[in-house]
């Protein structure tokens, strides 16, 4: 069992490597389609952050997986990030409409408490600048 359980993390760390060149795909798709297309700006670049979101999430997994891999402990803290960020690109589309707000209000409060929690279960450790 102990053996399958490594060759299903193995082929985890594959597909988020595959998932990792398509979200590059998407990040310099999005950048193409700012540049050579009619799209508003503002909405340009929300769509190659929220893309850009994307790419650094599936690095971001990659990372917690290989630790994994390597022996050490389920990050928790890293979903957590994951899930923050997921509702940080959601603010950042809905901020382009008006009739948002509410939600916006509601996504705003779950972003404080996924904050609170991350800090509640180690992130409070890391070293933000260094």
């Amino acid at each position: 069992m102990k053996r399958f359980n490594s060759y299903v993390n193995y082929f985890l760390a594959g597909a988020l490597a595959v998932v990792a060149f398509f979200a590059i795909g998407l990040f310099i798709y999005d950048i193409y389609l700012l540049l050579f297309t009619d799209i508003k700006i503002e909405k340009g670049i929300l769509t190659v952050l929220g893309s850009l979101l994307v790419l650094w999430a599936s690095i971001e997994l990659i990372h917690e997986e290989i630790n994994h891999l390597q022996g050490k402990g389920f990050a928790i803290g890293a979903f957590i990030m994951l899930a923050m960020a997921a509702l940080i690109r959601k603010v950042l589309i809905y901020s382009l409409s008006a009739e948002k707000s509410e939600e916006l209000l509601i996504i705003a409060a779950v972003i404080v408490g996924l904050a609170i929690s991350y800090w509640l279960v180690g992130g409070k450790k890391k070293k933000i600048f260094g």
